[in-house]
């Protein structure tokens, strides 16, 4: 008879190792299942898992799953991506907050930390095409947060998280503004919502989460090869702000030719800011590849702004397919979990008496309020141009123009072409009505330039 919840740290241990090499189907057939049990034989892999290996039904969100081992469960995938790397296929989702009461509260006397400051990890290969129960439990791990190296960094993102409901602004929270535990949108659609205490506005229902980004870090640490990721923080005891700030400061206000002359760079290539930003830090790899901006998926990107406030950069996104857009919704779209997960680090380099100065960075994830409406209307306008075959409006002179929505249409973003040239396509679902074609050019989502600008305001 087993005792489910009452299990104590080494027997969870024990149980977790013993599920090694296993699938669900596997350990439901070492059980002796009833009738009913086998009826009940359905909901996800990790209630499943719950059930037959540890012999534990559903319990409140309120209280780890094992007490008093105080161990929560969670049971999560992780994928193979090209060239045989690893990558999680998802956050890790953690407990629902409670916007009325987590606030009052310090870090360590949270419902957060009382729920998942120790976590038993069961990590299963996630394969397509394959029955949920025919999936391959690899690895475990306990996680706990006490000993854990993020565990500072952990804790200034609650803590932000914490402050913005405490400003009354629980409603503009993404998952985007923090570093390695975010908060993402837990509920069917927008219209789940929950009270907040310092604002009359309805927030959505979020929950504490490990980023995506952060768990891919975890899945190549404990199960893959994480020999050659270069750290940025290296022999400190500062959070990443804090060193992040201590570099800008160091070589704010220095010309592109002093820097150049202070690291030995002597080069005319493109990506000579690049190059700085990465001698700045002291890093041999490329910024995006070290683990801090992995673990916490930031984009380090530079800027140069010319002397007449113009800006050259813009954000576009890997083109996107036509036949994958029109199998998804707003909800669960590429579009909206990149941006909302996606911070961005902008390295300013300003043009000032001939000579591009290096100003600062600015951290930037889109607001929430954006993505919600801006980017949801044009999201949403491509998608049913694409299924109802209406992507030609007309051809003038030998050019197509289209129904996608143009630069001039929407204050943050729109859709252009994104191939080599016109005969670099992609398959549609439906064919194009007005000209019958069953492939058309690659096109991308692109941020517009004048929504870029006004991101830089202060550097102008």
């Amino acid at each position: 008879m087993k005792k489910g919840r009452l299990y104590s740290r080494e027997e969870i241990e024990l149980i977790s190792k013993s599920a090694i090499g296993k699938s669900v189907n596997d350990i439901l057939n070492e059980e002796v299942i009833t009738i009913e049990d086998k009826e009940a034989n359905k909901g996800g892999l990790g209630q499943l898992i719950e059930k037959f290996l540890f012999g534990m039904d559903n319990n409140s969100d309120s209280e780890p799953d094992f007490m008093p081992a105080g161990i929560e469960l969670k049971v999560t995938p992780y994928k193979k991506i090209k060239d045989g790397k690893l990558s999680a296929k998802e956050r890790l989702v953690l407990n629902i907050i409670d916007y009325m009461t987590e606030y009052k509260n310090e870090f360590k006397s949270s419902h957060f930390w009382y729920k998942n400051n120790k976590i038993q990890l069961l990590w299963y290969l996630w394969e397509p095409n394959k029955d949920k129960k025919d999936l391959i439990i690899t690895h475990e791990k306990l996680l706990e947060l006490e000993n854990n190296e993020d565990l500072k960094q952990i804790e200034e993102d609650w803590n932000f998280i914490i402050q913005k409901i405490k400003d009354g602004k629980a409603h503009e929270i993404s998952e985007a503004d923090t570093m390695y535990l975010g908060a993402c949108s837990k509920g069917a659609n927008a219209l789940s919502v929950r009270e907040q205490p310092f604002n009359d506005i309805p927030a959505m229902q979020r929950a504490f989460c490990f980023k995506n980004s952060y768990m891919t870090q975890l899945v190549r640490k404990y199960i893959g090869d994480y020999s050659n990721v270069e750290k940025v923080l290296k022999g400190t005891s500062n959070t990443f702000n804090e060193f992040i700030n201590n570099v800008v400061n160091k070589y704010k206000g220095k010309t592109q030719k002093e820097l150049m002359k202070e690291f030995g760079l002597e080069s005319n290539a493109k990506n000579i800011n690049n190059m700085l930003i990465s001698r700045m830090f002291n890093v041999k790899s490329k910024l995006a590849e070290t683990e801090e901006f992995q673990k916490a998926k930031i984009i380090p990107k530079t800027i140069r702004i010319e002397e007449n406030g113009r800006i050259k950069e813009s954000i576009s996104f890997p083109y996107f397919k036509y036949t994958e857009i029109v199998n998804q919704n707003w909800e669960d779209c590429d579009l909206k979990e990149e941006l909302e997960t996606t911070k961005y680090m902008f390295f300013v380099f300003k043009m000032e008496n001939g000579e591009y100065v290096f100003k600062g960075i600015k951290l930037w994830n889109m607001p929430e309020v954006d993505i919600e409406t801006s980017v949801m209307e044009m999201w949403k306008k491509t998608y049913n141009t694409i299924k109802s075959g209406n992507i030609v409006k007309s051809i003038e002179n030998g050019i197509r123009k289209t129904n996608f929505v143009g630069m001039s249409e929407n204050n943050v973003c729109h859709v252009r072409p994104h191939g080599r040239d016109a005969k670099d396509t992609c398959k549609l679902p439906v064919p194009d009505k007005l000209t019958g074609a069953t492939e058309y050019t690659k096109h991308c989502f692109w941020i517009n330039n004048t929504y870029i600008r006004k991101i830089f305001e202060e550097f102008l």
